[in-house]
């Protein structure tokens, strides 16, 4: 069964069970939005545990583009089913297919947030598997701006998905941290924004260099400052 749009990274997620299966597309849905296209195969042919290539199968035709597809699974044999699967496809879609190495539900999540995004198949898996490509520092010289967190939740989840893709667009090198800690992050990457655990009523440091910085900068803030829009 599936969920689809077809322009971004398709996201494929492979369980024993029909339920986790269900769940997980569910959560990337919400979290990640509706521009993602998810499949999902749970559970054996006869209703049970287990798996069925054919599923699989039927599920990676139903989502496929031509960005290309990442499979989550969540025991050995299911990634074994799903090897089984890709090779029953045309050999340039086979190309065009990645599985990940990464826990199912914390995978697809940040997989569907990336593919969201626009990012590519290497984007998507990178950062499904916290591989992270380095960035640029920024100066201690660069001006630090501050705004306070006040939604609820902080910055998690979905606060998080939408902070990080009004970042992406912008040019600018911008980066993040509270105001505790010392470690600057990329504010475009979703992994280091939820890792900052930044909660209610933590203040935000934000800088930014390049072409666009202070407008980068200024609705970022705006942004926080109006509770993510929700």
């Amino acid at each position: 069964m599936n969920i689809t749009m077809r322009n971004n990274v398709g996201v494929m997620i492979v369980s024993h069970s029909l339920a986790i299966a269900t769940g997980t597309a569910e959560m990337v849905r919400q979290i990640g939005g509706e521009n993602i296209p998810i499949s999902y195969a749970g559970g054996s042919a006869d209703g049970g545990l287990g798996t069925d290539v054919e599923a699989i199968l039927k599920g990676l035709q139903e989502i496929w583009t031509e960005a290309g597809i990442v499979v989550f699974y969540d025991l050995g044999s299911a990634e074994m089913s799903s090897e089984a699967a890709i090779e029953l496809l045309p050999e340039t879609q086979q190309k065009k297919i990645k599985i990940c190495s990464a826990p199912l539900v914390e995978g697809a999540v940040l997989a569907g947030v990336e593919s969201c995004g626009g990012g590519d198949l290497d984007q998507v898996k990178l950062v499904a598997e916290k591989r992270q490509v380095s960035i640029d520092e920024i100066s201690d010289t660069t001006e630090t701006h501050r705004v306070t967190i006040t939604h609820p939740i902080g910055l998690h989840a979905r606060p998080a998905v939408k902070f990080t893709q009004l970042a992406k667009c912008f040019e600018a090198n911008i980066q993040v941290k509270l105001e505790e800690q010392t470690i600057w992050v990329d504010a475009k990457s979703i992994v280091r924004v939820m890792g900052l655990k930044a909660r209610h009523n933590k203040v935000l440091n934000l800088q930014a260099t390049g072409i666009g910085a202070p407008e980068a900068v200024n609705q970022l803030m705006v942004l926080v400052k109006n509770n993510f829009g929700e």
